[in-house]
């Protein structure tokens, strides 16, 4: 008897887990049996047993010319409808195309998931630029870029406190970044209401984050405004700030009104 079958289900399912995270890090390229193996520190057979059962699932694939495998479509798919069934994406659409409009930059509509933020939308302007998280579904370390800080910056101090502790050996793969660094930075952000980096994690590239924060809920998302660091001069910023906050008082009312409608007693609804 091997460690897959005395593993728990729980067990068996973090190791899974560990498979599709570790094979969505690898991106296109995807990861040969013997790569993951070594990754996730499994046995050759549990590691077999996870991939087929995976498989089979249509969560990830296998090419068969490089015998490589990756996350599967379906995987996306499956994203898309957690991202569309909450409503965030579908109700910031029309802000990320307001503001790409009148910036030219890339906008950004970044959520909290755990420990992570990840990129739920995104809007080309006329001015692209590179990001840390890619295409949408990508995901950085809470605290990591403006839309990261202003998320975390207005969590619960032991949410935050967790987070920190949890991405602490992550932040250091983002130009030297440390926990440390990240917290000092919290108190400002939450004064201002805005996080800013201008050009610390890539030299040349800025960018500005403004929280969602419905009225009588967590913080929940975070909308940026990522360009070259050349187009975040002062002057500029009171503006972009302006234009950001309007946008975001905009989703944040709407979100607070779906929210009371959902709650509303059965006779009101």
């Amino acid at each position: 008897m091997d460690e897959s079958d005395r593993a728990t289900g729980t067990q068996l399912l973090d190791r899974a887990v560990a498979v599709l995270n570790f094979l969505g890090e690898a991106g296109q390229g995807g990861a040969r049996v013997s790569a993951i193996t070594e990754a996730v520190g499994l046995k050759s057979s549990t590691a077999h047993r996870i991939i087929t059962a995976l498989e089979r699932h249509n969560l990830i694939e296998r090419e068969k010319a490089t015998r490589r495998y990756r996350l599967s479509v379906a995987l996306f798919a499956l994203g898309s409808q957690a991202a569309e069934g909450t409503g965030l994406r579908k109700l910031c659409r029309p802000a990320l195309l307001r503001i790409a409009a009148e910036t030219g930059d890339t906008i950004f509509l970044m959520a909290r998931s755990g420990s992570n933020a990840v990129t739920v939308d995104r809007q080309e302007g006329t001015y692209m630029i590179a990001s840390l998280t890619n295409n949408i579904g990508g995901q950085i370390p809470l605290g990591v870029g403006p839309a990261g800080e202003a998320i975390l910056a207005f969590l619960p101090p032991d949410e935050i406190d967790a987070v920190l502790s949890v991405n602490a050996n992550a932040y250091t793969a983002f130009n030297g970044l440390a926990a440390s660094e990240v917290k000092t930075a919290l108190p400002l952000i939450r004064e201002r209401g805005y996080a800013i980096d201008e050009g610390r994690l890539v030299e040349g590239i800025s960018a500005l984050a403004v929280p969602i924060r419905p009225k009588g809920r967590d913080v929940i998302a975070a909308l940026s405004i990522n360009m070259t660091s050349a187009r975040l001069a002062q002057a500029r910023l009171p503006a972009l700030l302006a234009m950001l906050r309007q946008e975001v008082a905009m989703v944040e009312a709407q979100l607070s009104a779906t929210g009371k409608r959902r709650n509303a007693p059965a006779d009101e609804a």
